[in-house]
């Protein structure tokens, strides 16, 4: 039996779509690169004084990106960022008097570890250094979000990460299953409370008294992913009960 031409074309276009949408799907479902994550490590100063360093490496649209964060508000973008099997290489580039001042890091990613060497010309002339970077992971650390667009209200809170409106913190310790830590949003710094962790899941309350004698409170739940929390923030915002979107990152 002879098949119309077109019905060849049709089961052609048919199976090269399926094929499409196979591809589509399995790159959807592909885990992010193994070196995915925050990094930090110790570095010594001249002068004696000790600088952590911190890495942030993700992926964007599939291509492996970063910044390197020497102290606060000195993020930059790395450069030449390549990551074949376990070898991990970028640059940093920053400024001194003027100066470009280059530093060459390559290193061996080993489970939570990169180790390595630096080659800088932050001295003046190249040298080269030992390094070794561990991934910042679980929930012990300083988390930052924004309130969008102003004041923190009942303990800030809501979406955006680190962009606009108003910015909050919480440095958190994990005990068992106990979460301890204290908050930084407008004008202070209070201790958290009835914190609690587990299985990727958090709570805590954040409790101000106001000046009417008042106890103004604040909950937050969330689930640990990486780098990331999100979850929800109840509490009394411009004298209304609200519940909104949290999104924090990690800072520190």
């Amino acid at each position: 039996m002879k098949i119309p031409f077109g019905k060849i074309l049709l089961s052609i276009g048919c199976f090269v779509l399926a094929l499409a949408i196979f591809a589509s799907r399995a790159d959807e479902t592909k885990p992010p690169s193994p070196v995915v994550g925050t990094w930090r490590w110790t570095f010594t100063m001249p002068d004696g004084t000790i600088a952590s360093p911190r890495l942030k490496l993700k992926e964007d649209e599939g291509k492996l990106i970063g910044t390197s964060t020497f102290r606060t508000g000195s993020e930059v973008n790395v450069t030449n960022l390549t990551f074949e099997g376990s070898d991990l290489k970028f640059d940093v580039v920053r400024e001194r008097d003027g100066q470009p001042i280059i530093a060459r890091y390559s290193g061996v990613l080993s489970s939570n570890k990169i180790t390595g060497k630096i080659v800088s010309n932050w001295s003046g002339e190249e040298q080269t250094y030992p390094w070794e970077a561990i991934r910042l992971a679980g929930i012990d650390g300083t988390w930052e979000w924004s309130f969008g667009g102003g004041r923190g209200g009942a303990g800030g809170g809501g979406g955006g990460g680190r962009s606009g409106g108003f910015r909050s913190r919480v440095k958190l310790k994990q005990e068992g299953d106990k979460l301890t830590g204290k908050y930084s949003g407008f004008r202070s710094e209070i201790d958290i409370k009835h914190g609690h962790f587990k299985n990727g899941e958090l709570s805590f309350s954040v409790e101000r008294e106001q000046e009417n004698g008042d106890l103004q409170v604040t909950k937050y739940y969330g689930k640990l992913n990486g780098d990331q929390i999100k979850g929800k923030f109840e509490g009394e915002i411009f004298g209304q009960m609200r519940t909104n979107d949290w999104n924090a990152v990690r800072a520190e």
